[in-house]
């Protein structure tokens, strides 16, 4: 890789960087912003799956446009979006302002994000192409690991808007160094038309899937608006497919849907992110709740978790080019369903150390698996459509982590609510279903839970602390369930893969 070459690849680390920082230092913020606004996770889950929601759709049409009109003109438009929902975030009065500022962190996430792809991907040599991709990745998982520890510090001294003002700061010097490195395109100009129907469709599918999930604990899952919601979300999936046989444009351009090998390729970058997404999600409130540990410490101690993914991440790809994506993917999925039956069979007792065989087994398996997946799709085609396979690729994996974290979050939700009805009947003790959710939350530390607690002799108050966490620990290996099915799936997709066609989608 020559010096120009390895320029334009380290401008696009800033804003890499920053879009590694947003998703897993946001969910270190979780328990604070519960504690601020009030709110149960089935709420403060939205600060994470809208962003996720917003940047997995909006890529699609983000790739198309960059490689219409030039890649480093989208990639600053959507740097200046992204720093306005920076500054929304960090002024945010209330949950509602902070979850609309989220989504359009994400919409300038989804702008800028197929640009880094194409770009990476187009300015080396083939045969650098998985070393290229391996450094961006990196650089996304370098943000994953470092955030978690900014954002404990915040979380902990009270003051999480400050993370948002990283995120300012970052994308300000994006503002900077991208057009001072990274030469201009001038785009294909081939005025492709742009799939807004497709993209309406499958937002608003998903979008209707995860709020059913959401609000199903509270409205019951056989209430007529629960089962409205899922039947819409349904139809609408299942209308996908005709309304892309008829529009112009198509979110997926024919050739590639035609190609099985390369759907297979973006299933194995999508069946993988729950049970990566739920530990990012859950090991931080396991420590908070069930072991005791501070926000900070909780931050940190996801830490051996993120530096398995960030090694892996950037070794990866030199696995790739060594024994092929077939097996490095069905490899990473094998190793994640370990970590998926570790994390069911974790007991509170086992303290610190029983979480770890399951982050170091998640961790390794999703870098093995998360990067190889990603460029076996980008590396599938011509070169003028690497930003649509890229962004087509991580669309896959987004949706599927925000499916993943509202179907695991139900599922967690459900179980421990059973669990500590169950429990608080045992002890002979009456709450209310809101005094629940306010001593169940992140926000147990508060004054007002504190003050429900209080209304019991400390024996009591004590036997009801330990069913709350006997429920959330029920809840998690409920969810954790849900995960390793689909990364047994994960196994079979990766199997399935043919290295010699994923490289003839659509030339």
């Amino acid at each position: 890789m020559d010096r120009r070459t390895a320029g334009i690849i380290a401008a696009l680390g800033v804003p890499t960087f920053a879009i590694g920082t947003d998703f897993t230092g946001a969910l270190m913020l979780i328990i604070p912003i519960e504690r601020e606004f009030g709110a149960d996770v089935t709420t403060t889950q939205w600060v994470l799956n809208v962003y996720a929601l917003t940047f997995a759709m909006g890529m699609v049409a983000a790739g198309r446009i960059a490689d219409m009109y030039g890649r480093r003109q989208i990639l600053l438009i959507g740097v200046v979006i992204f720093v306005v929902g920076s500054v929304g975030c960090a002024a945010a009065p209330s949950i509602g302002w902070l979850i609309g500022s989220r989504a359009f962190q994400g919409i300038g996430a989804a702008l800028m994000w197929p640009c880094v792809l194409s770009i990476g991907s187009t300015s080396v040599r083939e045969d650098e192409r998985a070393l290229a991709m391996g450094l961006i990745l990196g650089m996304v998982t370098l943000g994953n690991v470092i955030s978690p520890i900014i954002a404990g510090i915040v979380g902990g001294l009270g003051e999480w808007r400050l993370f948002y003002v990283l995120n300012l700061a970052l994308g300000i010097a994006s503002a900077v160094i991208v057009p001072t490195v990274i030469p201009r395109d001038p785009g294909s100009g081939r005025g492709e038309a742009i799939d807004y129907t497709g993209i309406a469709v499958l937002s608003l599918a998903i979008l209707g899937l995860l709020y059913a999930l959401d609000v199903g604990a509270d409205w019951g899952w056989t209430s007529l608006p629960t089962v409205g919601l899922l039947l819409v979300a349904a139809a609408l999936f299942n209308a996908f497919p005709a309304v892309e046989k008829r529009v112009a444009g198509p979110m997926v351009p024919p050739p590639m849907i035609r190609n099985r090998h390369f759907l297979r390729a973006l299933a194995a970058n999508g069946l993988i992110v729950p049970a990566l997404f739920l530990l990012f999600l859950y090991i931080p409130q396991y420590l908070h709740k069930v072991q005791g540990w501070s926000v900070l410490k909780s931050a940190l101690g996801t830490l051996p978790l993120m530096a398995c993914l960030s090694v892996l991440s950037v070794t990866s790809g030199r696995f790739y080019n060594l024994i092929g994506p077939r097996r490095l993917i069905s490899l990473g999925y094998g190793v994640t369903a370990l970590g998926a039956i570790a994390t069911i069979l974790v007991s509170p007792a086992w303290g610190y150390a029983g979480l770890l065989p399951a982050m170091l087994l998640i961790g390794i398996g999703s870098g093995l698996t998360v990067g190889p997946s990603g460029t076996a799709a980008v590396s599938a085609v011509d070169p003028s459509r690497a930003g649509v396979a890229g962004a087509l690729s991580f669309t896959a994996h987004l949706a599927m982590g925000a499916i993943g974290v509202a179907t695991g979050t139900a599922i967690l939700f459900g179980i421990s609510t059973a669990k500590l009805q169950q429990g608080l009947a045992a002890l002979g003790v009456s709450l209310s279903a809101v005094e629940q959710v306010t001593i169940s939350g992140a926000a147990a530390g508060t004054a007002a839970a504190r003050a429900i607690l209080d209304r019991f002799t400390p024996q009591i108050a004590d036997q009801v602390t330990t069913t709350l966490r006997e429920a959330f620990v029920a809840g998690l290996h409920g969810a954790y369930w849900f995960a390793l099915a689909l990364t047994v799936v994960g196994v079979a997709v990766g199997l399935t893969l043919d290295d010699a066609k994923l490289k003839n989608v659509d030339r």
